[in-house]
C-alpha cells in the first residue's frame, strides 16, 4: 500500500503581481501509477488566473514545463488558468475579486508540478494613480495538492 501525502505547492503571494511557484515533487517522482492529484486552492479577493504547470523530467530547464487544462469543457477552453472572480458580476470577496477555496483533481505521472498567478490578461491602471494605490488585486493564500 502506497503512503500518500500532502504538500505545500505555493505559500502566499501577497502583492506579486505574477508567481510561479517552486517545484514539487509529484505522483511518478514516488513511483506511483495512478497519477491523481487534488489541488486546493485557497484565495482572498483574488483577481488574476491560476494554473499548473507539470514537467516529466527529472531537472527541468524552462522548456520542460507545459500546462495542465484544469477547465477543458470551460468558458476558458482556450486558457490554461483558471480565472477569479469566476463570476466578474457576483465576485465573492471585496474589490471586484473572489475569496474561497476550490479543489480539482487532475491525471496524470508527473514528476514535478507547480502553481502559476498570471495577470497579463489584466490591464492595471498607471503606477502613478490613486487608483492603483488603493486598488487590491488580492491574493492566493495557498495552494496544497494532495497525491
Amino acid at each position: 500500500m502506497a503512503i500518500r501525502k500532502s504538500v505545500l505547492m505555493m505559500t502566499n503571494t501577497g502583492t506579486e503581481w505574477n508567481v510561479i511557484g517552486e517545484p514539487v515533487r509529484a505522483d511518478a517522482y514516488y513511483g506511483y501509477t495512478d497519477g491523481l492529484h487534488t489541488v486546493q486552492v485557497i484565495f482572498q479577493n483574488f483577481v488574476g488566473g491560476f494554473g499548473i504547470q507539470a514537467t516529466l523530467a527529472l531537472d527541468p530547464k524552462p522548456e520542460d514545463w507545459f500546462w495542465i487544462k484544469l477547465n477543458p469543457q470551460g468558458d476558458n477552453i482556450n486558457s490554461p488558468f483558471l480565472t477569479f472572480p469566476e463570476n466578474q458580476y457576483k465576485p465573492t470577496g471585496s474589490n471586484g475579486g473572489d475569496t474561497g477555496s476550490l479543489a480539482f483533481t487532475f491525471q496524470g505521472n508527473f514528476v514535478f508540478l507547480r502553481g502559476v498567478v498570471n495577470r497579463d490578461y489584466l490591464q492595471p491602471p498607471p503606477p502613478n494613480t490613486l487608483q492603483w494605490n488603493t486598488w487590491q488585486w488580492g491574493q492566493i493564500d495557498k495552494a496544497l495538492m494532495s497525491l
